[in-house]
Formats: structure tokens, sequence, C-alpha cells
């Protein structure tokens, strides 16, 4: 066990506030162009994709502005507790209600990925995507997932321990904490963090089971069907290829810090100056994925500078219709 502090701006709860701060600003009329694109100029030709974009884009933008407007979490990663110097705190709203709000937005992230990659399943390689039977699997398999992402963590929820001895238990596992973080207001702790690991680790496999299944049938159909025609294969693998690298960015921003936290889980090491850069880091990966899902999918980038008014890098061609198997068109 060991603690680096510095004692320098970048370990103080007002550096951590105004990188949120000055995150919010950027993040808050970008996530809404990004749902005002999404919502109103999706064309036809992705209109499948429409609801399971948005729902992406959501769950990014809503765990973006709780942390970076609401919330403003001082975290102690290595003992899984911390505390909140936000506006809900500022309320009154109890600290375990905010955190348990926190990390569900942030687990809601693996079954809006789920939920993109099965949408492709379904309406490219399901021949049976609109009949009633498909349609209430569908709607069983979407609850369960979300009803496992809502409960996954109430195991530790349950366990906290009060504020009298969370700061004990603190101090025994990690002495060298500084005291002014031990001793504020809004201190929480909680349950035991290998419960925590635990429970997220059969959650990131459960989620994840999914994913690959999903995506390798939908590659194996992708990229292995013959009875299209070539440009209809091309531009049906453009969009699925793009549509990976949308999910693809936000998982590495989040897995650099992820990475960090995971080993001072271990290690027990605690350094706020490495922790408040990746609360900044993780808060950020809604901000990369609004940003390149604007600019990969061609639609929704000239849309964007439309708006923006860059009349020199807008183009009035029409979207290329891609000819998807009967199931993948519009109804």
């Amino acid at each position: 066990m060991s603690c680096t502090y510095r004692n320098n701006y970048f370990e103080s709860d007002e550096f951590l506030e105004l990188a949120l701060h000055s995150l919010s600003v950027i993040q808050v009329p970008l996530h809404t162009l990004g749902a005002y694109i999404i919502i109103m100029k999706t064309p036809n030709e992705m209109g499948k994709m429409k609801i399971p974009m948005l729902l992406v884009h959501l769950t990014f933008a809503l765990y973006d502005i709780y942390t970076t407007t609401l919330a403003f979490p001082i975290i102690i990663f290595s003992i899984c507790s911390g505390y909140s110097i936000g506006v809900l705190s500022s309320i009154g709203m109890p600290i375990s209600i905010q955190c348990y709000i926190g990390l569900t937005l942030f687990l809601l992230y693996g079954p809006a990925v789920t939920m993109f990659f099965e949408n492709r399943y379904n309406y490219l390689v399901r021949l049976d995507c609109d009949t009633s039977s498909r349609r209430f699997k569908r709607a069983v398999h979407y609850f369960i997932n979300y009803f496992i992402t809502l409960n996954v963590l109430m195991p530790s929820f349950i366990n906290m321990p009060d504020q009298s001895v969370a700061r004990e238990i603190a101090l025994k596992k990690l002495p060298c904490l500084p005291l002014k973080i031990v001793n504020h207001p809004k201190f929480f702790m909680l349950g035991n963090e290998y419960l925590i690991f635990v429970c997220s680790g059969l959650f990131t496999m459960f989620v994840w089971t999914q994913i690959f299944f999903f995506f390798a049938k939908t590659v194996n159909f992708v990229f292995g069907i013959k009875s299209q025609s070539q440009r209809t294969t091309q531009l049906q693998r453009q969009f699925f290829i793009a549509v990976c690298i949308q999910v693809a960015l936000p998982f590495v921003v989040i897995m650099i810090p992820a990475c960090y936290i995971l080993s001072t889980i271990y290690s027990k090491n605690f350094d706020i100056a490495f922790t408040n850069f990746s609360v900044i880091m993780i808060t950020s990966h809604g901000l990369f994925a609004t940003i390149l899902m604007l600019l990969i999918h061609k639609p929704y980038r000239t849309e964007t500078l439309k708006i923006l008014g860059i009349k020199k890098f807008y183009k009035s061609n029409k979207v290329a219709v891609v000819r998807m198997p009967p199931c993948a068109t519009q109804n």
C-alpha cells in the first residue's frame, strides 16, 4: 500500500472541477447537435440503425453530462471510495444514490453496444427479423440486459458501511490517505472492492459474449456473402466497418484509464493526480464518440458541415442507397 501525494494543483478538487466544467462546455452543445442530427437527419437508408445509434449516443451523453455538470466525483479507486463536490451534493442528494446513478450510467454502455451489434445481426443475417415472435424475443433480450445492468452492483451498495466505519476502513487499508479526504463530509465507501471486481467482471463477460456472437455472425455474413452485387456488398462492408470504428474508439479511450484503475485495486497504490486524469479521460469518451459519429458517416458529416456553415466542404450529393437483404430494407 502506498500513496503518491505531491500537494500540487493537479491533485486539487479545484483542478478536477475546472476540467470537468470545461468539458461540459464542449460536450453539452456537441451531444445536443449529435442527438439532433440522428433524430432529424438520419436518411431512410440508415433508418434501421436510427434507434440503436441514438441509444448509444444518449448513453454516452447522459454519463458525460451527469459527471461533468451534476456529480463531480473525487474517486479513490484503490479502495472504491471517494466523495462528490457537485450540484447534487449541494442540494443534499445522498452520496450512495449519486454513486449508483453514476456507475449504472457507465455500465449502460454495455447493453447499448450489445443492442447496436444485435441490430445489425437481426436485419442483415436473420430472415425472420420482422416476425412477431422475433420481435418478442428481442424485447425479452433487451429487458434481461437492462435488468442485469441496473442490478449488477446492488450487492456492493447493500454492503456499504456507514460513514464513520468507512473512514476507519479507509485509513486501515490506506494509512497514507490524506486526512482532508477521509474527513470530507461527503466521504463514502462501497462494499468490499473484490466483490465489486467480481460483479463487474461477470457483467463484462456477459456483455462481451453477446457482442462477440453478434459481431462474428454479422462479419461472417457481410464478408462471406456472394449472392449480391459487388457494389451492394462493398457498401454493406463499408458501413459495418464504420460502425465498428465508431464503437471501438470510445472503448479504447475508456480502456487506458481502466487498466490503471484495475492496477490500483490490485496494488493498493493511490495517486490522486493520476486518479483525476483518469476521471477526466473516462468522462471524455462520449466526446470522442460523438465527434467520430458525426465524421465517419457521410450523411451525418454532410449535415453537420452544412449546419456549421462550412460551405466549401459541403456537397449536395445524395447518399448512395445500400440494397440490403429483405429484412434490412424499410417497411
